[in-house]
């Protein structure tokens, strides 16, 4: 299991809203396409069973507890099995402490510590930029403009 945190002045309402948008991640998260949704939620636009395309992956929302926890599963695109992330939210006093933590199975033998050391950095990458993009997030952001999560 890997694992990042970070302490952040936004609230854990627009964080959540920025994770449970799939558009809004091509805004915070740095990627070179754009994320789109695939799909609905099975009884909200964003909630459980969700997909987004996330270049490279299609991703499934399989937690969706607003504003405390939001977990996905890796549908295809990663050369792992079982990739799941869970996002804890946890209001405090002047904003929210945020834990990411990322567990897989290497898809290859032999490629576990390559991709322990590159989903670490994803992960702890995530951790940084989510919050950076949330503090100063433009009126534009897709986030913003999706309506009711």
């Amino acid at each position: 299991m890997l694992q990042a945190t970070a302490t952040t002045t936004a609230t854990p309402e627009d964080l959540f809203r920025h994770l449970v948008v799939p558009e809004a991640w091509g805004a915070w998260c740095k990627l070179p396409i754009p994320a789109k949704q695939g799909r609905k939620g099975d009884t909200s636009a964003y909630g459980v069973g969700t997909v987004r395309k996330l270049w490279p992956a299609v991703e499934q929302t399989v937690v969706y507890e607003p504003y405390g926890h939001y977990a996905y599963i890796a549908l295809s695109g990663l050369p792992v099995r079982r990739y799941r992330c869970d996002v804890y939210l946890e209001a405090r006093d002047n904003g929210t402490h945020l834990r990411w933590k990322a567990e897989f199975e290497p898809l290859v033998p032999g490629t576990g510590p390559l991709l322990r050391v590159w989903f670490r950095l994803v992960v702890s990458s995530l951790t940084r930029w989510l919050p950076a993009h949330t503090e100063h997030c433009p009126p534009d952001c897709p986030a913003r403009s999706a309506g009711d999560i």
